[in-house]
C-alpha cells in the first residue's frame, strides 16, 4: 500500500525559529484560548473550523491544528504499513517559550473569543489533561462524536494517497494500519469523556455527533453559540453549513475491516446510551 508522506520540513524550520524569537516579544502568556476543540479526528471539526472562523466574535489561529498539547506515545513511531505517526515536533511544556509561542498564536484576537481546534486532543493522557486545566481552568471544550467505525475507515481513507486504491489483496496491510493504536484510541469515546470530565466540569463540556451535523448542521452550530456566549446573528450564510469539507476519498470496506472495528468498539454505543440517553443503535454493526 503506497501512503502519502505530507513534507514537514519546512514547517519544522519555521517552528524553531518561532520557538527561537519568541523570548524577545512582549509577554503575552496571558493571551490563551477560551475554548479547545478536541477532536474527535475525522468528525467535522474542519468543517466546525471553517464556520466559526466566519464568526465576527469568534478568533481562530490560521493554521487550524495548532497540536500544542500533544504528547509522543511510543505506539505511534512505529510503522504499520508505510504510515509514520507521530510529529516531528513536540512542545515542551515547561519552557516558558513554549507558552510564548502559544500565546503569540491568539495575539490578534485578544478582543474576541479565541479557540484551538486540534481533534488530536481526544486522545491526550489524564496527565496531559490536568495540566491543561490548571493553564486553561474556565476553557469551554467542543468534542464531536462519529461512529467509532466510520470515523477510523475514514481516517485509514484518509492516510492514503487520493490516487492510491485500497485492494483486495492488501487486506493484509489495510488491517493492520485499522488495528494501529493510534487509529483506535480516536474511537475511544469512553476514555476520552472519561479523563476530560475528570478536570473540567459537564457544564463545560459540549458533546456534538457527526449524524446530528449532516442531518441538522444550522441546529448544531445554534448549539454552539450558544455554549460559547456569541451571537448567534454572527453565523455565515446557512446556505453553506451542510458543504463538505476535507471529506476522505470514497473506498468501500472491507468487510474484514468491518468485522475487526466493530468487535473492537462493541462497548462504545452502550457507554454512550448511558451517557447521553439516547440511541446509538445504527452504530451498532450487527452481523457486520
Amino acid at each position: 500500500m503506497r501512503i502519502a508522506r505530507p513534507r514537514k520540513t519546512y514547517r519544522k524550520i519555521k517552528l524553531k525559529l518561532e520557538l527561537m524569537t519568541a523570548r524577545f516579544l512582549p509577554p503575552e502568556v496571558q493571551i490563551l484560548p477560551d475554548f479547545l476543540g478536541i477532536g474527535a479526528p475525522r468528525a467535522a471539526t474542519t468543517w466546525l473550523h471553517s464556520r466559526l472562523s466566519a464568526h465576527p466574535e469568534v478568533y481562530l489561529p490560521k493554521i487550524k491544528e495548532l497540536h500544542f498539547f500533544d504528547e509522543p506515545r511510543p505506539a505511534e513511531h512505529k510503522d504499520y504499513s508505510g504510515i509514520q505517526w507521530g510529529r516531528s515536533y513536540y512542545f515542551d511544556m515547561e519552557n516558558p517559550q513554549s507558552w510564548a509561542w502559544y500565546a503569540r498564536q491568539f495575539r490578534k484576537g485578544r478582543h474576541a473569543l479565541k479557540g484551538d481546534i486540534t481533534p488530536a486532543y481526544s486522545t491526550l493522557s489524564e496527565k496531559r489533561i490536568e495540566l491543561i486545566h490548571r493553564k486553561l481552568p474556565e476553557a469551554k471544550i467542543i468534542y464531536v462524536l462519529r461512529d467509532p467505525v466510520d470515523r477510523a475507515w475514514s481516517g485509514v481513507r484518509r492516510s492514503v494517497s487520493s490516487d492510491t486504491k485500497l485492494r483486495p489483496s492488501e487486506i493484509d496491510d489495510i488491517l493492520a494500519t485499522v488495528s494501529h493504536p493510534e487509529i483506535l484510541i480516536r474511537g475511544d469515546y469512553r476514555r476520552a469523556i472519561t479523563h476530560w470530565e475528570k478536570y473540567f466540569e459537564p457544564s463545560n463540556m459540549l458533546y456534538l455527533f457527526f449524524d446530528d451535523i449532516v442531518e441538522r448542521p444550522r441546529e448544531q452550530l445554534i448549539a454552539v453559540c450558544r455554549f460559547l456566549g456569541i451571537g448567534i446573528d454572527g453565523l455565515p450564510a446557512e446556505k453553506r453549513d451542510a458543504t463538505r469539507v476535507n471529506a476522505s476519498p470514497e473506498e468501500a470496506m472491507p468487510k474484514e475491516v468491518l468485522e475487526f472495528l466493530s468487535d473492537y468498539y462493541a462497548d462504545q454505543p452502550e457507554f454512550l446510551e448511558q451517557k447521553f440517553g439516547r440511541s446509538f443503535d445504527h452504530w451498532r454493526h450487527q452481523g457486520h
